[in-house]
């Protein structure tokens, strides 16, 4: 067993049941290390919960019990009208969560409630009135935070204390991003400058001024924010406690403009305009310091073979798998190692713009009215739910619900797994 490499060790481990892989972790060192590290966060969510109670038996029967509902699409579902749609046609910007708190902005207001998966219900936490700007809407525990397009001011609402604070932002600027960490938030804007607030300071500073808009960003598991330009330029930088890293910037080269992103601890995996899908080393990211690069200098940049039809909307990874889907309706399974093209499914009708991943499920949704629930060990398709006549443009998803929406719908669904 020690000589096989750890994507087959994934493999044989997601053929068998939950109760075999548990016994096949105590007939070898290395087998047992690996089942251990694949449920350890799991465990760790249950007792984050509040359920540090629970057995490792327990724990593994609640995951068999999450993992049938989704796989056989044992939902119920529930529709969660925006806010004063009676008297205003409202546009969806975005939808979030953090902690069973969902947060979801329309054009005109912000909607906070929080879903009980244990009852199967939500329950209002707080609404706000305001002129939202689109993609503004960012949750970290019980903060949520976006820019209010008609004062020009950041809005960071508490919902736990049902209290408001507001920061004035500099004039003139179109936000089109917006994360908030334990204590910084970053913005970005349509002239690609990126700002910092500090929670309880009394500034917004400008720490990087791009020049151009933003194409896509995300943020690593540490706490490492990149953020790309339609130049080709992809920025750098980390948040830690109250202090901000250095800025590092390259340019990619090739003429890659990232369209979507995603991490493991050594690379940033990467979808393109132009339909590719690729790696980047994040050793090779030169610190402190601006890498000009030309159209043939690609340092540390990996291109994958055979990648899509058309612009890759969505990238996802866990730690054996690459995920990819695109323009071109395709869902498309990658080694995480050496890139290669494992499998591809074409289970969707139109653009598929979500993915979301982790080591025991995989959900899809996009253009064709439909989400799709995945097995990711063995790549099979296992549930589609269908929920006319909404085009999915916004998604989140926890362990046992998710909660999605179209721009031009009335309302959002959250369906629960039972």
């Amino acid at each position: 067993m020690d000589i096989l490499p750890e994507d087959l060790v994934v493999r044989i481990c997601g053929l068998v049941t939950l109760r075999d892989r548990l016994e096949l972790s105590y007939t070898c060192k290395r087998l047992y290390v690996f089942v251990q590290e694949t449920w350890r966060d799991y465990a760790l969510q249950m007792c984050w919960n509040g359920a540090d109670h629970l057995s490792w038996f327990d724990v593994c029967k609640s995951y068999h019990r999450l993992q049938k509902g989704w796989f056989t699409g044992n939902f119920r579902s529930e529709r969660i009208p925006l806010h004063d749609t009676a008297t205003a046609r409202q546009e969806l910007f975005g939808i979030c969560n953090s902690d069973n708190v969902v947060a979801m902005c329309t054009n005109s207001d912000v909607t906070c409630f929080r879903c009980d998966p244990g009852e199967y219900k939500t329950s209002p936490v707080l609404i706000k009135q305001m002129q939202i700007a689109e993609n503004t809407l960012a949750i970290s525990g019980n903060q949520v935070v976006a820019v209010d397009e008609l004062t020009s001011e950041l809005v960071i609402l508490d919902t736990l204390h049902r209290s408001e604070h507001r920061v004035l932002l500099p004039p003139g600027l179109l936000f089109d991003m917006c994360y908030i960490s334990q204590n910084h938030v970053v913005m970005g804007t349509d002239k690609g400058r990126i700002l910092l607030y500090t929670l309880g300071s009394p500034e917004v500073l400008l720490i990087h001024d791009g020049g151009d808009e933003i194409s896509c960003w995300g943020v690593s598991p540490k706490g490492t924010i990149c953020i790309s330009f339609w130049t080709g330029r992809l920025v750098c930088f980390s948040l830690a406690g109250t202090t901000i890293s250095p800025i590092s910037s390259m340019s990619l080269g090739g003429g890659i403009i990232l369209y979507a992103v995603s991490f493991s601890p050594n690379y940033i995996y990467f979808g393109t305009a132009d339909g590719q899908v690729g790696r980047i080393n994040i050793a090779s990211i030169p610190q402190n310091t601006s890498h000009e690069g030309n159209d043939d200098d690609n340092p540390g940049v990996e291109v994958f073979p055979k990648s899509h039809a058309g612009s890759v909307y969505c990238v996802a990874t866990n730690r054996s798998t690459l995920v990819s889907g695109g323009a071109d309706s395709r869902v498309i399974f990658w080694s995480l190692t050496g890139g290669e093209r494992w499998t591809d499914h074409m289970a969707h009708i139109g653009v598929v713009r979500h993915i979301f991943l982790n080591e025991w499920l995989m959900v899809t949704a996009g253009d064709a009215n439909i989400i799709v629930v995945w097995d990711p060990v063995t790549m099979i398709l296992k549930h589609k739910l269908h929920h006319n006549p909404l085009k999915i443009k916004f998604l989140t998803v926890e362990e046992s619900w998710m909660v999605y929406g179209a721009p031009d719908s009335n309302f959002v669904m959250c369906t629960f797994v039972k």
